[in-house]
């Protein structure tokens, strides 16, 4: 199974438990966005797309929000009463990780970051016959009496005039070409890892250096960069590099030594970040070497607030 098959099988056992729920408690919902395109045009996922969308009425939406409860282990609701969610639902996987934008922006909001669907309101225009769907008008008449319909092993709620909904969130759909709008959602995905594993992997080393020694890896632009912003460099033994001719050189003041010998140097008394564009791959060859204890810093994602806190202290 390759890593897209295990997040979309993720995401239909989300489903799966949300048309559950919303069978037992007698709720109204219907396949939309990709999801209802995937359904009508393909009995499943689109080629390119990796996340499931569906609506439901304000009414309904409502008294899903009031109820978190009916979501156990493995998993949470995520509504926007929460911190981190303005105005649509998620229901996540706990113990997986998702990111559907750059890092830094999703961290600052809070909330939860694992694989999810989404759920977004119908909200009816009062006295005119129309939902208003993310600033999209549609006709009320078009959802129902709504049919079922396959989505891979599932079968989904598709809205009565499933085909009109389309036209009026892509244009030309029908196959074989046409609504290619959809692109892959998730700019970084893990379903075995808890995202708050990343969290802490991301925005915790500033806390975590305090009194410790520093060990880096990498010795390319962003182990200057880092030594210029955090005032740091005291602390710091020596960075890794995996081109063996930079071993015994120093790189900006820094001594230059092989990564074979970071289990022999780290120890509780230290810490190891990770300053490079090539964090996932580095992070990846630490992991396979039994050493899953990194914080990872690249100055792209690290902003003015951040940089800030330790010359604040």
């Amino acid at each position: 199974m390759n890593k897209i098959d295990k997040l979309r099988e993720i995401e239909l056992e989300l489903l799966e438990h949300f048309i559950r729920i919303c069978e037992r408690e007698n709720l109204k919902w219907y396949a939309s966005h990709g999801t209802l395109l995937g359904s009508v045009r393909d009995g499943g996922f689109l080629v390119w797309d990796d996340d499931v969308d569906v609506v439901m009425p304000a009414e309904d939406f409502n008294k899903l929000m009031a109820h978190k409860e009916w979501f156990g282990e493995p998993y949470y609701l995520q509504t926007p009463l929460d911190k981190g969610r303005s105005h649509i639902i998620r229901l996540y996987k706990n113990g997986t990780t998702a990111f559907d934008r750059p890092l830094f922006e999703l961290l600052k909001k809070g909330g939860h970051h694992g694989i999810c669907i989404d759920i977004l309101p119908l909200d009816e225009i009062e006295n005119t016959g129309f939902y208003n769907l993310s600033g999209l008008t549609i006709p009320m008449k078009y959802y129902e009496p709504c049919t079922r319909a396959k989505f891979e092993h599932l079968e989904v709620n598709v809205p009565a005039r499933a085909r009109k909904i389309l036209d009026l969130l892509y244009g030309y759909w029908s196959w074989p070409s046409g609504a290619e709008f959809p692109r892959p959602h998730y700019w970084f995905f893990d379903a075995e890892t808890d995202y708050s594993v990343y969290v802490k992997r991301y925005t915790g080393w500033l806390n975590a250096a305090e009194g410790k020694k520093i060990f880096l890896f990498g010795a390319a632009d962003s182990l200057r960069i880092w030594l210029n912003d955090f005032g740091l460099r005291d602390q710091v033994v020596c960075t890794f590099d995996n081109d063996s001719n930079k071993w015994g050189n120093e790189a900006f003041g820094v001594e230059i030594r092989n990564p074979a010998e970071i289990s022999n140097l780290l120890d509780n008394d230290g810490i190891l970040i990770i300053v490079s564009i090539w964090h996932q791959e580095i992070g990846r060859q630490l992991e396979a070497m039994g050493i899953t204890d990194y914080y990872v810093f690249f100055d792209e994602l690290l902003s003015s607030e951040f940089k800030g806190r330790k010359n604040a202290k």
